[in-house]
């Protein structure tokens, strides 16, 4: 993966400004306050950086950047992953639009991407190294992480389940604590419960509409003699001398002697026989009702009893006979869990023990990786600290073991240092200077440079408090580490921009009352007057020629 160009459009007091990146070392140049932090803030916002719409140039609707990259195969195939893949030849270009209103835009390739899909996506392509990542280097957490980074995969991964058993201890605890502490209340619940259950299990209820099942009985049991009555009234009207039936029948056989004088009578007989067929079967059905429906006091006592004993149930444990049964159904589950609740405690007991030992095993494997990489580290960082000026520099990574294994490990680490013979290591925070900082952060950057995942290394002014040959043994540093990784260096210092591969200046300049802010690529004819300046705020005299000799002596010191 390499990054090709950044384009940027009203970023800040940047109007338009072009940014192609070398294959190797591009430093970035400029006087305080010409917009260097401008151009770092630029491309973040290209890798998914929150759009912060006060960086909208004054007077323009929008800010827009863009960024090209050449992918490789692995960052294809994530993009492929993510549905925006690329075509065999093209580049990777990611567009960020953010509105002075707030509204922000992302797109890869001309497809529509959200801020995060960026951030996934692209936004681990850069690693930016920064006065504020020197502060880290102070951090106890920077120290095994950098052990276990330079460590490798083992570290990771030992560092990764140690993790993961860590919080599965963690949560067994928990299981078991609220086990006991809720034993007490649980044998409350529990006698409750089986008298509940008791109680439901002897109400024997198997259908949710019982109840109302049983009200239509009862009304039809409260007017049995209503209800006899009827039914012997529509009965007599049925079958009686006289009634339907008979005279269904009278009028099917005076119809049937007048079919010899057309169809249409024989017709009519047929209509009358067919009505009093139905109404014989519903005379039937008439007199089977009437013969059933005799008055039983004991069902309708029966059917009143059963219906109270259900309200009263509805009122102790639910408003319906399905809530009711479904709590029936709680409580028998709640004894179920206070039954097997010393189970419970044993086996979460054997989850403990278990998880306990794993954790021991695995912490120890890890403690054990550490501190071979901290003796390894110890070796690496000093021999860049001599490349960096600092022929007596050590730095070592302290392992000191904890009271309690936690989710990163049996030890925590501190970077102790010493920058001078026959001084004692101490804490880096304590003993470092600023400019000594900085140096073992780059000494730290490159020993990492091999075990990191193949990204762009941007140096944000990493070069506080040091100047002179010190500048220079920096400069020769991040051009020997440009050989294996592409590196941008935002720097004020000309020792260090010499040894530039390429060299991009960021000018001010204020026109009719208005400020903005120009990036230039150098060429070679060009790079000595900015040189120059750097080095003295003059581009002629003394300081060119100066800037001409640090030139020529980087392709030596190279």
């Amino acid at each position: 993966m390499t990054l090709l160009r950044l384009t940027i459009e009203n970023v800040g007091l940047i109007a338009r400004a072009e940014v192609a990146f070398s294959g190797g070392l591009t430093v970035v140049t400029g006087e305080t306050g010409s917009g260097k932090t401008m151009l770092l803030d630029a491309l973040a916002l290209a890798l998914g950086a929150r759009a912060d719409p006060a960086g909208v140039r004054a007077g323009s609707p929008s800010a827009r950047v863009v960024l090209e990259i050449e992918p490789d195969e692995e960052l294809r195939a994530r993009l492929d992953a993510a549905g925006f893949a690329l075509e065999a030849d093209d580049d990777l270009i990611v567009q960020r639009d953010v509105h002075a209103g707030g509204r922000s835009q992302g797109r890869i390739n001309g497809t529509p991407a959200s801020a995060g899909q960026l951030r996934a996506l692209v936004g681990t392509l850069v690693d930016v190294v920064s006065q504020h990542e020197a502060q880290r280097l102070l951090e106890p957490s920077y120290a095994l992480d950098l052990l276990d980074r330079f460590a490798g995969a083992r570290a990771l991964a030992l560092r990764g389940e140690v993790h993961e058993l860590h919080a599965s201890l963690r949560r067994a605890r928990e299981r078991a604590a609220a086990l006991r502490d809720d034993g007490g209340r649980a044998l409350a619940r529990a006698e409750f419960a089986r008298f509940a259950l008791a109680e439901l299990d002897a109400a024997q209820l198997t259908d949710d509409d019982e109840d109302q099942h049983l009200r239509e009985r009862r009304e039809v049991l409260a007017n049995t003699e209503r209800i006899v009555a009827a039914l012997t009234a529509a009965a007599g009207a049925l079958e009686d001398d006289g009634g339907a039936v008979d005279t269904l029948g009278g009028a099917e056989a005076a119809l049937l002697g007048l079919a010899r004088f057309g169809e249409r009578f024989a017709e009519l007989a047929a209509a009358a026989g067919a009505l009093q067929s139905e109404t014989s079967e519903l005379a039937a059905r008439v007199r089977v009702e009437r013969e059933t429906a005799e008055l039983d006091p004991g069902e309708l006592e029966a059917v009143s009893a059963r219906l109270d004993a259900l309200d009263r149930l509805k009122k102790k444990y639910g408003g319906t006979l399905a809530v009711v049964r479904a709590q029936r159904e709680a409580f028998a589950a709640e004894l179920l869990d206070v039954d097997d609740r010393e189970a419970q405690l044993a086996q979460n007991q054997r989850e403990l023990a278990a998880f306990g030992t794993e954790l021991d095993a695995q912490s120890a494997a890890l403690g054990a990786v550490r501190a071979t990489a901290a003796v390894d580290v110890a070796a690496a960082v000093a021999s860049e600290l001599k490349a960096l000026a600092m022929p007596a520099g050590r730095l070592r990574v302290a392992l000191e073991r904890l009271d309690e294994i936690g989710p990163a490990g049996a030890e925590r680490a501190e970077l102790r240092f010493a920058a001078n013979p026959g001084e004692p290591e101490r804490p880096l925070a304590k003993t470092a200077s600023g400019g000594e900082l900085s140096r073992v952060l780059l000494a730290v950057v490159v020993v990492l440079a091999d075990r990191r995942e193949r990204t762009a290394l941007i140096f944000d002014e990493i070069d506080a408090g040091i100047g002179g040959a010190t500048a220079a043994a920096v400069g020769v540093r991040l051009a020997r580490l440009a050989r294996s990784a592409q590196v941008v260096c935002v720097t004020h210092l000309a020792q260090i921009a010499s040894y530039g591969d390429a060299q991009l200046v960021l000018r001010k300049q204020v026109s009719a009352g208005i400020t903005t802010i120009d990036a230039a690529a150098l060429g070679d004819a060009d790079r000595p007057a900015e040189i120059a300046r750097m080095l003295s705020g003059e581009e002629r005299g003394v300081a060119l020629e100066h800037a001409v000799e640090l030139l020529a002596a980087r392709e030596t010191a190279r």
